[in-house]
Protein backbone atom coordinates (compact mmCIF):
# COMPACT_ATOMS: atom_id res chain seq x y z
CA UNK A 1 0.00 0.00 0.00
CA UNK A 2 1.33 3.43 -0.95
CA UNK A 3 1.88 5.48 2.20
CA UNK A 4 2.85 8.65 0.34
CA UNK A 5 1.23 11.85 1.59
CA UNK A 6 0.91 15.03 -0.44
CA UNK A 7 0.97 16.95 2.82
CA UNK A 8 3.85 19.34 3.56
CA UNK A 9 4.32 17.92 7.06
CA UNK A 10 7.68 16.33 6.19
CA UNK A 11 9.08 19.44 4.46
CA UNK A 12 11.58 21.09 6.81
CA UNK A 13 14.22 22.63 4.55
CA UNK A 14 15.07 23.41 0.94
CA UNK A 15 16.22 19.90 0.09
CA UNK A 16 13.01 18.45 1.54
CA UNK A 17 10.96 20.86 -0.53
CA UNK A 18 12.69 20.07 -3.82
CA UNK A 19 12.38 16.34 -3.15
CA UNK A 20 8.70 16.73 -2.29
CA UNK A 21 8.01 18.68 -5.48
CA UNK A 22 9.64 15.88 -7.47
CA UNK A 23 7.77 13.14 -5.63
CA UNK A 24 4.43 14.93 -6.02
CA UNK A 25 5.12 15.26 -9.75
CA UNK A 26 5.56 11.49 -9.99
CA UNK A 27 2.35 10.87 -8.06
CA UNK A 28 0.34 13.30 -10.19
CA UNK A 29 1.61 11.48 -13.27
CA UNK A 30 0.64 8.13 -11.79
CA UNK A 31 -2.85 9.47 -11.11
CA UNK A 32 -3.09 10.83 -14.68
CA UNK A 33 -3.58 14.38 -13.41
CA UNK A 34 -2.17 16.16 -16.46
CA UNK A 35 -4.24 19.26 -15.86
CA UNK A 36 -2.88 19.67 -12.33
CA UNK A 37 0.63 19.04 -13.64
CA UNK A 38 0.27 22.20 -15.75
CA UNK A 39 0.35 24.30 -12.60
CA UNK A 40 2.71 22.03 -10.70
CA UNK A 41 5.50 22.20 -13.28
CA UNK A 42 5.27 25.98 -13.52
CA UNK A 43 5.28 26.41 -9.75
CA UNK A 44 8.24 24.05 -9.37
CA UNK A 45 10.21 25.90 -12.06
CA UNK A 46 9.69 29.26 -10.37
CA UNK A 47 10.52 27.81 -6.95
CA UNK A 48 13.77 26.28 -8.21
CA UNK A 49 14.73 29.61 -9.76
CA UNK A 50 14.05 31.43 -6.50
CA UNK A 51 16.28 28.93 -4.70
CA UNK A 52 19.04 29.44 -7.27
CA UNK A 53 19.16 33.11 -6.23
CA UNK A 54 19.75 32.31 -2.56
CA UNK A 55 23.27 33.32 -1.54
CA UNK A 56 23.88 35.42 -4.66
CA UNK A 57 22.87 38.80 -3.22
CA UNK A 58 19.70 38.88 -5.31
CA UNK A 59 17.54 38.98 -2.18
CA UNK A 60 18.03 41.31 0.76
CA UNK A 61 17.22 38.62 3.30
CA UNK A 62 17.87 35.02 2.22
CA UNK A 63 16.63 33.50 5.48
CA UNK A 64 13.24 35.17 5.23
CA UNK A 65 12.95 34.13 1.61
CA UNK A 66 13.65 30.48 2.48
CA UNK A 67 11.04 30.54 5.25
CA UNK A 68 8.55 32.21 2.94
CA UNK A 69 8.97 29.82 0.01
CA UNK A 70 8.72 26.70 2.20
CA UNK A 71 5.70 28.04 4.06
CA UNK A 72 3.92 29.17 0.91
CA UNK A 73 4.44 25.83 -0.83
CA UNK A 74 2.89 24.13 2.17
CA UNK A 75 -0.50 25.59 1.32
CA UNK A 76 -0.33 24.01 -2.13
CA UNK A 77 0.74 20.59 -0.93
CA UNK A 78 -1.85 20.58 1.82
CA UNK A 79 -4.59 21.48 -0.69
CA UNK A 80 -3.51 18.53 -2.84
CA UNK A 81 -3.54 16.28 0.20
CA UNK A 82 -7.06 17.40 1.08
CA UNK A 83 -8.20 16.70 -2.47
CA UNK A 84 -6.75 13.21 -2.69
CA UNK A 85 -7.92 12.22 0.80
CA UNK A 86 -11.44 13.51 0.21
CA UNK A 87 -11.26 16.38 2.69
CA UNK A 88 -12.63 19.86 2.04
CA UNK A 89 -10.18 22.42 0.71
CA UNK A 90 -10.69 26.14 0.10
CA UNK A 91 -13.24 27.14 -2.53
CA UNK A 92 -10.58 28.31 -5.00
CA UNK A 93 -8.77 24.96 -4.84
CA UNK A 94 -12.05 23.05 -5.00
CA UNK A 95 -12.93 24.88 -8.21
CA UNK A 96 -9.59 23.97 -9.81
CA UNK A 97 -9.91 20.32 -8.80
CA UNK A 98 -13.48 20.02 -10.09
CA UNK A 99 -12.67 21.68 -13.40
CA UNK A 100 -9.54 19.55 -13.76
CA UNK A 101 -11.62 16.39 -13.43
CA UNK A 102 -14.08 17.64 -16.05
CA UNK A 103 -11.12 18.14 -18.42
CA UNK A 104 -12.91 20.61 -20.69
CA UNK A 105 -10.46 23.55 -20.63
CA UNK A 106 -7.13 24.11 -22.38
CA UNK A 107 -4.09 23.42 -20.18
CA UNK A 108 -3.17 27.09 -19.84
CA UNK A 109 -6.55 27.69 -18.18
CA UNK A 110 -5.75 25.08 -15.52
CA UNK A 111 -2.42 26.82 -15.02
CA UNK A 112 -4.23 30.11 -14.43
CA UNK A 113 -6.74 28.47 -12.10
CA UNK A 114 -3.82 27.13 -10.09
CA UNK A 115 -2.27 30.58 -9.97
CA UNK A 116 -5.60 32.02 -8.86
CA UNK A 117 -6.05 29.45 -6.10
CA UNK A 118 -2.51 29.61 -4.76
CA UNK A 119 -1.97 33.35 -4.98
CA UNK A 120 -5.43 34.81 -4.37
CA UNK A 121 -6.33 32.20 -1.76
CA UNK A 122 -3.05 31.35 -0.03
CA UNK A 123 -0.48 34.09 -0.50
CA UNK A 124 -1.94 36.78 1.75
CA UNK A 125 -2.62 34.14 4.43
CA UNK A 126 1.00 33.03 4.25
CA UNK A 127 2.33 36.58 4.57
CA UNK A 128 0.01 37.26 7.50
CA UNK A 129 0.97 34.03 9.27
CA UNK A 130 4.67 34.83 8.92
CA UNK A 131 4.18 38.44 9.95
CA UNK A 132 6.22 39.72 7.01
CA UNK A 133 5.70 43.43 6.47
CA UNK A 134 7.37 46.27 4.59
CA UNK A 135 10.89 44.99 5.25
CA UNK A 136 10.08 41.99 3.05
CA UNK A 137 8.47 43.95 0.22
CA UNK A 138 11.56 44.39 -2.00
CA UNK A 139 12.30 40.65 -1.95
CA UNK A 140 8.62 39.89 -2.52
CA UNK A 141 8.53 42.13 -5.59
CA UNK A 142 11.81 40.67 -6.86
CA UNK A 143 9.98 37.39 -7.41
CA UNK A 144 7.93 39.16 -10.09
CA UNK A 145 11.13 39.56 -12.10
CA UNK A 146 11.95 35.88 -11.68
CA UNK A 147 8.49 34.96 -12.93
CA UNK A 148 8.91 37.28 -15.90
CA UNK A 149 12.22 35.68 -16.82
CA UNK A 150 10.92 32.10 -16.55
CA UNK A 151 7.38 32.38 -17.82
CA UNK A 152 8.23 31.61 -21.44
CA UNK A 153 9.92 28.38 -20.36
CA UNK A 154 6.99 27.54 -18.10
CA UNK A 155 4.45 28.07 -20.87
CA UNK A 156 6.50 26.05 -23.35
CA UNK A 157 6.15 23.07 -20.97
CA UNK A 158 2.37 23.07 -21.34
CA UNK A 159 1.05 20.05 -23.19
CA UNK A 160 -1.97 21.59 -24.83
CA UNK A 161 -4.59 19.14 -26.05
CA UNK A 162 -5.79 21.23 -29.00
CA UNK A 163 -3.65 21.14 -32.20
CA UNK A 164 -4.56 24.78 -32.79
CA UNK A 165 -3.37 25.85 -29.34
CA UNK A 166 -0.23 23.78 -29.78
CA UNK A 167 0.50 25.74 -32.95
CA UNK A 168 -0.16 29.05 -31.19
CA UNK A 169 2.15 27.97 -28.40
CA UNK A 170 4.93 27.11 -30.84
CA UNK A 171 4.62 30.16 -33.08
CA UNK A 172 3.17 32.89 -30.88
CA UNK A 173 4.42 32.43 -27.34
CA UNK A 174 3.85 36.12 -26.61
CA UNK A 175 0.09 35.53 -26.99
CA UNK A 176 0.29 33.56 -23.75
CA UNK A 177 3.24 35.21 -22.06
CA UNK A 178 2.39 38.90 -21.72
CA UNK A 179 -1.20 38.63 -20.45
CA UNK A 180 -0.28 35.72 -18.16
CA UNK A 181 2.57 37.69 -16.58
CA UNK A 182 0.30 40.69 -16.05
CA UNK A 183 -2.31 38.45 -14.46
CA UNK A 184 0.19 36.87 -12.07
CA UNK A 185 1.73 40.19 -11.06
CA UNK A 186 -1.72 41.70 -10.48
CA UNK A 187 -2.68 38.75 -8.26
CA UNK A 188 0.58 39.01 -6.30
CA UNK A 189 0.18 42.76 -5.82
CA UNK A 190 -3.39 42.31 -4.58
CA UNK A 191 -2.25 39.56 -2.20
CA UNK A 192 0.44 41.83 -0.77
CA UNK A 193 -2.05 44.67 -0.27
CA UNK A 194 -4.55 42.30 1.36
CA UNK A 195 -1.95 40.89 3.75
CA UNK A 196 -0.79 44.33 4.85
CA UNK A 197 -4.35 45.65 5.20
CA UNK A 198 -5.15 42.73 7.46
CA UNK A 199 -2.12 43.42 9.63
CA UNK A 200 -3.06 47.10 9.93
CA UNK A 201 -6.60 46.17 11.00
CA UNK A 202 -5.25 43.87 13.70
CA UNK A 203 -2.87 46.56 14.98
CA UNK A 204 -5.64 49.15 15.00
CA UNK A 205 -7.70 47.07 17.41
CA UNK A 206 -4.81 45.68 19.48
Amino acid sequence: MDSFSFSSASVLDLQDLIFHFEKVRVKLEEKNQQNLISFHDTYFLITQTVFSKIGTGFFENDENMIVFVISFAGYYFDALDQFFTGENSSLAWQFLFKQSEKNHFPRFVYLLLGVHAHINQDLSLCLEDLGFGESFKNDYLAINEIIKGKLAQAISQLKEKSPILKLVLETGLFVYQLPMHKFIVLCRNLAWYKSQSGRESVLAYA
